[in-house]
């Protein structure tokens, strides 16, 4: 109801220039990409060895001095695709389109590589359709929603270039958008109705499809124990999505020690453009999703969004918590 009294407001009395640029550049996949390339290099003065930038400009963002933002990777996952592919199955099980988003494309694209890895052996074709881009989640939060509609469209069709049974993705707040504001956005629409539910019908999350779909058992993980893990579960996998027992149920089989913490299905105060906005209210959440985590004991960190990646890796004096997706740690534990 918010973002739709957002969206009407700014019809009635105009965008702000920084939501229209990020929405005529968003909607243009090949400049958004470009402008992620160009970003590479221009980040060259402040990246640092831990792949975080060393400094923010403190003097434009004084109540952001709590957090390290991460760079953009040397090598996006769509310039790596050709190399991670699997070879193809015959006859497989599975034909699998995966949607990395911005961030598991262009920051994280090693959380990309290890979905492909965790696959590995199992029956199941793989395709990266080059013509996907950003979800439209931030478009959307924004109020532009003419631009988060083209963006939709742009990436249903890229996928319906594939054979796909699922539309897996490892980000869970794409795939609450993909899966749901998708058809709120296009469902009405006589044009795309009934393509836009069969979109939406094939997104699934990672641990969904790995735990409930591909079905795992603790016959294909690394027979010696586990690292000592916690887990944070991302607002739209447990809210948006209902997923909850699927990760945990992953941890198992893959031989982890999983240590509960304490309110793991509270928000981590990423929100997106939330935690841009609000920065203060952002660090209290975070400050006390990561003292919860360091309670429960474990060093290590497992979550199902790149966003909750981001923001908890971001908090510099949680340093000695490691933060990982639960995919890398499926993959690493694979036989």
């Amino acid at each position: 109801l918010i973002k739709d009294i957002q969206a009407r407001i700014l019809e009635e009395e105009g965008h702000p220039m920084y939501s229209s640029f990020l929405a005529r550049m968003m909607k243009n996949r090949k400049l958004f990409h470009k402008f992620l390339r160009i970003a590479k290099t221009a980040q060259k003065p402040v990246k640092g060895k831990d792949g975080f930038m060393r400094h923010l400009p403190m003097i434009f963002m004084p109540d952001h001095d709590f957090r390290a933002l991460p760079t953009v990777a040397e090598v996006p996952f769509r310039d790596m695709w050709a190399k991670v592919q699997p070879a193809k199955v015959a006859a497989p099980k599975y034909k699998v389109g995966l949607f990395s988003g911005c961030v598991q494309d262009f920051v994280y694209p090693e959380q990309s590589v290890a979905t492909v890895e965790s696959m590995r052996n199992k029956d199941v074709n793989l395709e990266f359709p080059m013509d996907q881009s950003c979800c439209g989640l931030p478009l959307q939060m924004m109020g532009e929603v003419t631009a988060a509609r083209d963006v939709a469209i742009q990436n249903m069709e890229a996928f319906e270039g594939t054979d796909c049974d699922y539309i897996l993705t490892m980000c869970a707040s794409c795939a609450s958008h993909l899966k749901h504001n998708y058809m709120k956005m296009l469902g009405k629409d006589p044009q795309y109705a009934t393509r836009v539910k069969e979109f939406a019908d094939k997104v699934i999350d990672y641990s969904s499809f790995m735990n409930d779909v591909l079905g795992v058992e603790k016959e294909d993980f690394l027979d010696s124990a586990g690292d000592s893990v916690t887990y944070h579960a991302p607002c739209h996998l447990c809210r948006g999505l209902d997923v909850k027992a699927a990760p945990r149920e992953l941890m198992a089989k893959a031989g982890l020690d999983y240590k509960e913490s304490a309110e793991e299905e509270v928000c981590c105060g990423f929100g997106g453009t939330y935690s841009v906005k609000f920065p203060k209210i952002s660090e209290q959440l975070l400050e006390k999703k990561i003292n919860n985590a360091k309670e429960s004991g474990a060093k290590i960190l497992l979550t199902d969004c790149p966003g909750c990646v981001m923001q908890i890796r971001a908090k510099k004096q949680g340093a000695d918590l490691e933060v990982k997706h639960i995919a890398e740690y499926m993959a690493a534990r694979r036989k």
